[in-house]
């Protein structure tokens, strides 16, 4: 049988490893932060919409 070769495992940054590990301080990543974060784009687009829709209106 063949063996595969393996590649050199790197070494990540411990830092790194320790950032992952800490929970989210923000709650960004909860659903209810996910929710509000979509409705904050979305208030975003509307907003641009009719910013360009009363821009196009005006000429």
């Amino acid at each position: 049988m063949w063996r595969i070769a393996r590649q050199p495992t790197r070494r990540r940054y411990a830092g790194g490893v320790l950032l992952l590990m800490q929970a989210d301080p923000t709650g960004l990543s909860t659903p209810l932060g996910k929710v509000v974060i979509a409705l904050g784009l979305l208030a975003a687009i509307v907003v641009a919409v009719r910013f360009l829709w009363d821009q196009r209106n005006r000429r």
